[in-house]
């Protein structure tokens, strides 16, 4: 699976713009699933402290997100993300990798204690 992920900054757009955001984002083609995370605090890290808002859309493959990113509805979505953020946002592309308390795999020699993600 890979997502996009796009930091947005603090900044002034109201509500109505990220709604028109979200509304042509979610009619790219093949999107399985977004996520939207408010930032309450910022732990560490002097970068962070500006981040208002991390929004993650999923996809099946690079290809499919390619896809998407180059469909006219992913087009759109991105014409106005420019528009309304004035540009001030980050956007990266990952592969991502999951696993739930019970696919754990643990390193019971050389780390013990410690665990890591078994590989798709």
């Amino acid at each position: 699976m890979h997502k996009l992920t796009i930091f947005f900054f603090r900044q002034d757009f109201n509500q109505q713009d990220w709604q028109k955001f979200m509304g042509l984002a979610e009619k790219m083609p093949g999107l399985r699933r977004e996520t939207v995370s408010e930032i309450n605090d910022v732990v560490y890290g002097g970068t962070g402290r500006n981040i208002e808002r991390i929004h993650e859309f999923y996809f099946d493959s690079r290809p499919a997100l390619d896809a998407a990113l180059q469909s006219k509805e992913g087009q759109a979505a991105g014409a106005w993300l420019h528009e309304f953020t004035f540009r001030r946002f980050t956007m990266l592309i990952s592969e991502h990798k999951e696993a739930f308390q019970n696919e754990f795999v643990q390193d019971k020699e050389e780390n013990a204690g410690t665990t890591t993600l078994k590989a798709d």
